[in-house]
């Protein structure tokens, strides 16, 4: 996955953050305030220990390989919010290069040597 600050250069990407496994936030960037971000980082942290639920729960009741929840998109109206681990990122959907995106976001981490 690539970092917070890259996710925001990709078209339609409004917002992007990190979240704690107790849905604190760790690091937010882009259009959300700070309080709006806090009660999203809950709702994710949330979300995704029910879609980690779903997993196992399908991994009992069907024959396809479930285990080990790589993340979910939840896209409504205007919006899709795209989560990988605990990053998040809301994106503008008729903006947005969904198929680049689920590589950047679900992808490896970026790797070779810092240039700081």
């Amino acid at each position: 996955m690539i970092g917070l600050d890259r996710l925001m250069e990709k078209d339609g990407v409004v917002a992007a953050g990190q979240f704690a496994e107790d849905g604190s936030v760790v690091r937010a960037v882009g259009q959300l305030n700070p309080e709006e971000m806090k009660r999203v980082a809950k709702i994710c942290a949330e979300h995704s220990r029910g879609a980690q639920a779903m997993t196992d729960e399908l991994d009992k009741e069907t024959p396809l390989e479930w285990k080990g929840l790589n993340g979910w998109v939840l896209w409504g109206g205007k919006y899709a919010l795209c989560v990988s681990g605990d990053t998040g990122v809301f994106v503008e959907s008729t903006r947005a290069d969904f198929n680049q995106l689920l590589v950047d976001l679900f992808g490896p981490p970026a790797a070779g040597m810092r240039m700081d």
